[in-house]
């Protein structure tokens, strides 16, 4: 197989790698919350430093994916357990196994006993430590995150801050855990906005032009592998005429 194949056949895996990363975007751009992954390509040339190769072959790939943590833009819901963060900051989430997730989706709501959770069930935690308990859920919430019910202060949403977000990796659903042992500070400044969500942080139009331009490109590296197999193929046919 010809060198060129070869940077033909990555080049068309690294094209639907980005359109599978597009398709994610897509189907998420109407999550609360949702922070879009980034990807960017990168060309590798194979052999080019080894003492026996004659020519190096270019290869194309994907880096690994970063999130982008870009604040999207707030929509007012009217929910009271809607909640909004304006600026950076994280709401904790207490998972199944104990451990703690990172989320800016902030669309909750009260369990059987009152508890406050996220939409998957998972308790969210409160700016000392510990679970949230409401007696209903027409309360007042401030940009702090202190909760009022009937002119009674019932507990306080905590907002959390890194202070290196490239640190964290996505953790199921819509939240993020750190990569190692980092914990997080307790945010000196939370600005929590109560009855409005956070929309995702993905263009749809520019969105929308990447799948586009992406489509092109790998239409362009199948048209490639089958000028290559032609090449092949007559190439062999030479080589069998005597």
């Amino acid at each position: 197989m010809s060198s060129g194949k070869y940077s033909a056949i990555s080049g068309a895996v690294a094209r639907m790698q980005m359109l599978e990363n597009i398709s994610e975007h897509l189907a998420a751009a109407k999550t609360p919350g949702y922070k879009k992954g980034t990807v960017t390509f990168e060309a590798k040339l194979g052999e080019a430093t080894s003492g026996l190769a004659t020519k190096g072959t270019n290869y194309s790939r994907l880096t690994e994916q970063e999130i982008d943590f870009t604040p999207g833009h707030i929509e007012f819901s009217g929910d009271p357990l809607d909640l909004a963060i304006n600026g950076d900051g994280f709401f904790q989430i207490q998972r199944p196994d104990g451990s703690f997730g990172y989320a800016r989706k902030g669309n909750f709501q009260l369990n059987g006993d009152g508890q406050l959770i996220d939409t998957n069930g998972l308790p969210v935690m409160g700016a000392g430590g510990g679970e949230i308990v409401l007696p209903h859920p027409d309360v007042d919430i401030g940009p702090d995150g202190v909760i009022w019910a009937d002119q009674e202060k019932v507990g306080q949403v905590g907002l959390f801050q890194f202070a290196d977000t490239s640190i964290l990796k996505r953790a199921g659903g819509e939240m993020f855990q750190p990569v190692d042992d980092t914990q997080p500070e307790l945010h000196p400044e939370p600005q929590i906005v109560q009855k409005n969500l956070e929309a995702s942080n993905i263009d749809m139009m520019k969105t929308m032009v990447r799948m586009t331009s992406n489509l092109r490109a790998f239409e362009a590296t199948q048209k490639a592998l089958k000028i290559y197999s032609d090449m092949g193929a007559k190439a062999a046919e030479i080589g069998l005429v005597q």
